[in-house]
């Protein structure tokens, strides 16, 4: 990746192929991705952001967009804010995206995970700060004899633990902006609940009232769940209240009125059931840790390389678990070694890659990430910079991530606080109660990620080759596109959709099908088929990349009536079957059928022109 990246004319690009500034709706931003709410999806030129110097990967959810860019995250998110403006008002301008034929149950998981993705990334900053704070103290204490009863050990571990103690007041603020609703007022009902007054009162247990209604004496310091729940009936009141409350009087009496009843739904509601809810979680992760132990993270880590490729960011919303465990418990064995494992491993394996490769911009690229995963904690470079672009070198990362589980399961490895996934947080393993036999063991996980990721790397063939300069059609190169099925020739200006009609996807051809046959409209390696089965893409030996997006918005359809005979990685030939289609279930659910053919790298030629011939369909040439 190029060191000297230009941020602002990056930023520029990457809006102007999401739409342009009129289709953002809202701009955030985590650790190392931009992340982006658009008005209409359909503008999205997701080929042209992924091929942007300094993007490593663009993933689309109907209007929420991330562009995975690793460390320059911060820069990038100031040039990209200077060049939009300020936007906040996501809610508003969003549009519905209709249902069309979706599994309901894993939509709504999908949102769910992305929606507490959203609430907790803002917050990662202040725990990861905490788990520096906390190794600095074991640093001091151990090797300068800072003693724990000292003033400045003592103020800094209250500047860590405050974090995890007031972490309602932050998930609060997030959970606000996420509803749409009062962040100062919601930061209020959250303080509220850690009053000194109320955690005395708790103390006690039982039970007391509250206008007369029961309600449960417990704490909420550390709590997450029950806070969010709150937010996002505060943001359903706010809205009523909104409704029937004359403007003349708003100003003052909606956040009197506001606060008030979402106080007694939250003491009397939302915070017990939050509280019930984090309690089965942590009977359930008492229960893997009694039972099964060596299980657990395993089993994440194979749930994560299936649905992180359909939810990127989905582990955030997980986090919640992690602090369920520390506050109850004191230390995180689920969670914090997942992240630990998958993340330090990517690290040796980019470490491994770039010491074996050959290929010079393989190697800027593997060396950078590797110190990003194993001392800033942050995978994403070697996972979409390298691992996603080399299925074998996923693979190993995949296999050492799963033998290291297995080992730290058996070993019950145990985090004493949040952000263990670095070199630089090892201490964290240690803990303040200084147990050497979990350090220990910690250290151990660490020799096996990095003798595993050698030693798979190393024994491995992987092909570097998409990383070759020159990467250009050659001089002279012409390419001929074939049809991908018989029908009627649909010129690109006439295709039913705005954005393959301009080309901005690059020229393509459509073709009105008589049958539900597809074939590949030319030779070479089949490098996506996409999860809903409706779009594939083929790379020749030359290194043009064709798409057969087979109709119009069937995406909705999630794959139903579509069945592919390819996949990643195999060879086909101008001609053969490459998938089928029900073109009665088409027109049943009103999709449009046409079958389009896209040259997604046609801006390498100077002449690309669509035919209507038996030979070939679209001819490009240098």
């Amino acid at each position: 990746m190029n060191k000297n990246l230009d941020f602002k004319v990056m930023s520029e690009q990457i809006i102007t192929n999401l739409g342009g500034q009129e289709n953002i709706a809202n701009l955030n931003h985590c650790a190392t991705r931009l992340r982006i709410v658009v008005k209409d999806p359909h503008k999205i030129n997701q080929s042209s952001i992924k091929s942007i110097n300094g993007v490593m990967g663009c993933e689309v959810r109907d209007t929420q967009v991330q562009v995975i860019v690793g460390t320059i995250i911060e820069d990038l998110f100031v040039a990209v804010e200077k060049y939009v403006g300020n936007i906040t008002t996501a809610k508003q301008s969003q549009p519905k995206v209709e249902d069309k034929g979706k599994n309901k149950l894993l939509q709504a998981f999908t949102n769910f995970l992305q929606l507490m993705a959203g609430i907790m990334s803002p917050v990662i900053p202040a725990l990861i700060a905490a788990g520096f704070l906390t190794v600095l103290l074991l640093v001091m204490n151990m090797f300068f004899g800072l003693a724990t009863t000292s003033p400045t050990y003592i103020l800094l571990n209250n500047l860590a633990q405050s974090v995890f103690y007031f972490l309602p007041v932050f998930v609060a603020y997030t959970s606000a902006k996420k509803f749409d609703t009062e962040p100062v007022l919601a930061m209020l009902l959250a303080c509220w609940l850690l009053y000194p007054g109320w955690v005395e009162m708790a103390s006690a247990g039982g039970w007391t009232n509250y206008f007369g209604i029961p309600v449960l004496l417990t704490t909420y310091n550390g709590a997450v769940l029950q806070i969010i729940l709150s937010v996002w009936i505060m943001s359903l009141v706010d809205r009523l209240l909104k409704k029937i409350i004359p403007l003349t009087v708003r100003h003052f009496l909606k956040p009197f009125l506001l606060i008030l009843i979402v106080s007694i739904i939250t003491i009397t509601l939302t915070g017990p059931m939050g509280g019930l809810i984090t309690n089965y979680i942590a009977s359930g992760i008492a229960w893997l840790r009694t039972n099964a132990s060596w299980l657990a993270v395993p089993a994440i880590i194979i749930f994560a390389s299936t649905v992180g490729l359909l939810c990127p960011g989905f582990h955030l919303a997980l986090i919640p678990i992690a602090m369920t465990s520390l506050a109850t418990v004191g230390y995180d064995d689920f969670i914090n070694i997942w992240f630990f494992c998958c993340t330090i491993t990517p690290g040796f394996i980019a470490l491994a890659v770039g010491l074996k490769s050959k290929n010079n911009n393989l190697k800027q690229i593997a060396f950078p990430a590797s110190l990003s995963a194993l001392f800033g904690g942050i995978s994403e470079p070697t996972v979409y910079g390298i691992s996603y672009k080399m299925p074998k070198i996923f693979f190993a990362s995949t296999a050492t991530s799963l033998i290291t589980a297995f080992v730290a399961g058996l070993m019950n490895l145990k985090c004493y606080g949040f952000g263990g996934y670095s070199i630089t947080n090892i201490l964290l393993y240690l803990g303040t109660g200084n147990d050497t036999a979990n350090f220990t063991n910690a250290l151990i996980c660490v020799a096996i990620m990095a003798i595993c990721s050698f030693l798979f790397v190393w024994l491995i063939k992987f092909d570097d080759s998409i990383y070759n300069e020159g990467d250009e059609v050659t001089p002279s190169h012409k390419v001929e596109i074939a049809a991908p099925t018989e029908g009627v020739y649909v010129p690109q200006e006439n295709i039913n959709d705005s954005m393959m009609a301009k080309g901005e996807l690059g020229s393509c051809f459509g073709i009105k099908p008589i049958s539900g046959i597809v074939k590949a409209p030319i030779s070479g390696t089949i490098q996506v088929v996409s999860s809903t089965k409706h779009a594939i893409i083929i790379k020749s030996d030359n290194n043009d990349e064709v798409m057969v997006h087979i109709g119009i918005d069937s995406v909705y359809l999630d794959g139903k009536g579509l069945e592919t005979f390819v996949t990643v990685g195999q060879k086909v030939k101008l001609g053969d079957l490459i998938a089928k289609f029900d073109i009665e279930l088409f027109n049943e659910k009103n999709i449009d059928d046409t079958i389009i053919t896209i040259l997604l790298n046609s801006n390498n030629y100077h002449d690309v022109k669509c035919t209507n011939n038996d030979k070939a369909m679209l001819v490009a040439s240098i």
